[in-house]
This record gives structure tokens, C-alpha cells and sequence, in this order.
């Protein structure tokens, strides 16, 4: 198998606080500035050789000894053709290229991966024709799983242990597999993601279309939910409303996106509060949602809601250390600094040419237990005359300590 592993030399952030300007992922940077270890995006595999033109799109990490991430090439039969699909593995030594699983029944389309530890990792696909697969690996291979009723690609996946995984499932229900079968959760509002701190610890985010702040004069058609399971019900708590001064734009509604948890008194939510453009010439803002639960209520957080620098793409990942990664192009430190991040470009060579403007773009980024680093999926993109490049890449990124 033909590879290529890059470790690259790590630049230093910019300085000062939420940076500013152009939020593209673009690298110019040469090859020779001087590194600052610990304070950029570093690629740590970039498969140039088996799978040019391609991407990765989800990632895993039990250990840092243990990564998982799955994607497909950009080229080939149809979108759902298990050929285009492929998985990479790292073991702690070397990264090595997989087929998908049979076990998955050839639904690979949209794969998503979550682990527990490296003896209960998830990957799910979708097929156009028989709908959603789920596959576990055991530490040794890859095990079949019941089809979890899903409509549409699994999202929202968290697993805590092989016989306790939970999937969005949407239309106000969750999935639960139990280590037997997928038994389904009705939930009072609609779910668009979920995390925990343990099995009976569970957060699940979205929006709610009645109740207060809902309907009324100008009033807004949606308002941020957060539900909470406890091992036994599932329980809508109170979150911030949300409301637009007059006059009022069209449609308007708010709900959270995502859901961060880190122990039972500290889980982050964000989203956002937006409305129907284009119908109206004076447009307000849109306004960023970030909310923080304390273990007893929801705090909106003081400046977030026209926090466009650190906030426009939201929470991607929460360190270990209280950080917040918001994509590959912000890190807030646990004392609320907000910094724009690096990474450098790939060297020059053969297929790169020394003027190619770069791109790194990473679709799914999670923490690496027990580390303090965070481990993204996605690609590079090269954008050069005669030889445009989509190169699949997986980057680690690790915050400055101190």
C-alpha cells in the first residue's frame, strides 16, 4: 500500500484576541517561518498516492493510538458505489487504508464513525436503495449490526459503551441500542444533535415550534429546546428566548445546532437566530445562540450573539482542558480568549506546485482522550493551473499550554 504520512513543522497563531478578516481556510504561508509547537492544525496523514481527488468526512478517536476516519473519492460510479468509499486507520504506528465492511450490506454512502474505546467502534452508512447499515468493530473486526430505523444517514451518533449507543433519529425521536435492538425514544421537541456525560446523562438539542416566546404578533415560529435524559424520561428544561426588535423580519425563528458535553455541570449548546431572507430591505443580523449548562440552568453567554469571528461556524469539539475548537479556524481557551489558528501548507513537489494557493478544510473534528489534542477529517484542496488537487487529510491540532 502506497501512502503518504506528513508531519509538518507548526506555525504560531496570531496574536491578540478573536482575530478578524478574511474566515477562508487559505495557507500562504512558507515553509520556512519559524515553528511554534503546539499552536496550529499539523497534517498528520495526507493519502496523495491512493486516493487523490477525495475526502474525508468523519472522524473517531478512542486513544491517541486508535483513530478511525472514512470518506470517498470525488470520482468514480455513483455516490453510494462502495468502490468510491474507503476507511483509514491509525494504530499507533502507521495509518493503513481499508475497504468499508461487508457487514454494512454495500449502504456506504455518508458514513459517520463514533467509539467508546478501540473494541466498540461505530461506522454507519446509507444506501439509496435499503436506507440506513450500522457495522461495529470489536477490536478485531467488523461486526453486522440490525439496521437502526432511520429515514435519512444516521447523525448525532454517541456511543458509551457496545450495548448503549444513541442516534438522532429526527420527527421528535431518538435511537437507543441496547446491545440486542434499537428501541425508539419520543422526545418533546425536535432533535438536531446530542451528547452526554454518561448513559444516564444525555443532552439532545434542536428547536421547539410552541410554548413560550413561540407564535403571537411577530412572534417567532421557533425557539431553542434542549432535552435532558436521565436514564429514565426525557425532559424539556428551560433555555433564553429569543426575539427580533420591530420590525420584525419574516419567518423569523431560533434554535441550537449542537451540544457539547463535558461532565454533568458544564455542556455547552449553540445555534443560532435567524429568519427568511430576502423578503425585506432592511435586514437585521443574524445572531449566534451559545448557551451554557451549570448543572442546575441554560446562561446565554455574554457577547456571543454578534460574535461573528469566533462564532460563525460554531462548536466543532471541547477539549479537555475547558477549550472550545470552533472549526479549523478558532480556538477559545477556557479563560474565553478567542484566537484564529494556522496550519502550513503543503510542500512544494512533483503534483504542488510552490505558487498553489491552498485550502484546508476539515468536516468533522473530535478530541482525542486523554491527550488535550483535537483530530479533524477532511481535505486539502490545491488550487494551481493545469493540476487542481482535493487531496483527503486528518490534522491534529493541540492548544498551547500555560
Amino acid at each position: 500500500m502506497k501512502k503518504t504520512a506528513v508531519i509538518l513543522a507548526v506555525l504560531a497563531l496570531a496574536a491578540g484576541g478573536c482575530a478578524t478578516g478574511d474566515d477562508e481556510p487559505t495557507s500562504k504561508a512558507s515553509a520556512d517561518r519559524p515553528a511554534a509547537e503546539g499552536r496550529s492544525w499539523k497534517l498528520e496523514y495526507v493519502d496523495e498516492d491512493e486516493a487523490p481527488d477525495g475526502r474525508l468526512t468523519t472522524v473517531t478517536a478512542s486513544s491517541a493510538d486508535d483513530v478511525w476516519a472514512a470518506g470517498y473519492k470525488l470520482r468514480g460510479g455513483s455516490m453510494d458505489d462502495p468502490d468510491r468509499q474507503f476507511l483509514v486507520h491509525y494504530d499507533g504506528t502507521a495509518w493503513h487504508r481499508r475497504k468499508p465492511p461487508a457487514e454494512l450490506d454495500g449502504n456506504v454512502f455518508h458514513p459517520r464513525l463514533a467509539s467508546s474505546g478501540p473494541d466498540d467502534v461505530w461506522l454507519f452508512g446509507f444506501g439509496l436503495r435499503d436506507g440506513a447499515s450500522a457495522a461495529r468493530w470489536d477490536g478485531n473486526r467488523w461486526r453486522r449490526v440490525p439496521r437502526p430505523p432511520l429515514d435519512g444517514p444516521a447523525e448525532g451518533i454517541k456511543a458509551f459503551a457496545p450495548d448503549d449507543v444513541w442516534v438522532v433519529a429526527g420527527q421528535r425521536r431518538v435511537l437507543h441500542w441496547d446491545g440486542s435492538r434499537w428501541n425508539t425514544h419520543a422526545l418533546p421537541a425536535e432533535p438536531t444533535a446530542l451528547d452526554g456525560a454518561s448513559g444516564d446523562d444525555l443532552w439532545a438539542v434542536g428547536h421547539r415550534d410552541s410554548g413560550p416566546g413561540v407564535g403571537g404578533d411577530g412572534g417567532e415560529l421557533t425557539q431553542p429546546a434542549a432535552m435532558h435524559w436521565d436514564g429514565r424520561t426525557w425532559t424539556l428544561t428551560r433555555t433564553p428566548e429569543y426575539r427580533f426588535p420591530e420590525p420584525v423580519p419574516p419567518e423569523p425563528g431560533a434554535s441550537l445546532d449542537g451540544v457539547k458535553a463535558v461532565s454533568p455541570k458544564e455542556v455547552w449548546a449553540y445555534g443560532s437566530h435567524s429568519f427568511n431572507h430576502g423578503e425585506v430591505e432592511k435586514e437585521p443580523s443574524i445572531e449566534h445562540v451559545l448557551l451554557r449548562w451549570d448543572g442546575s440552568r441554560w446562561h446565554e453567554q455574554k457577547g456571543a450573539r454578534q460574535d461573528d469571528a469566533c462564532l460563525s461556524r460554531g462548536i466543532d469539539a471541547h477539549g479537555e482542558d475547558g477549550g472550545l475548537l470552533f472549526g479549523v479556524h478558532r480556538y477559545r481557551s477556557p479563560e474565553g480568549r478567542c484566537t484564529k489558528l494556522s496550519w502550513q501548507r503543503l510542500p512544494a513537489g512533483e503534483r504542488i506546485g510552490a505558487r498553489s494557493k491552498q485550502r484546508l478544510w476539515l468536516d468533522s473534528i473530535v478530541p482525542v482522550p486523554g491527550t488535550g489534542k483535537f483530530v479533524g477529517a477532511g481535505q486539502v484542496q490545491v488550487l494551481q493551473s493545469g493540476n487542481p488537487l482535493t487531496l483527503p487529510v486528518v490534522a491534529t491540532f493541540e492548544p498551547a499550554k500555560g
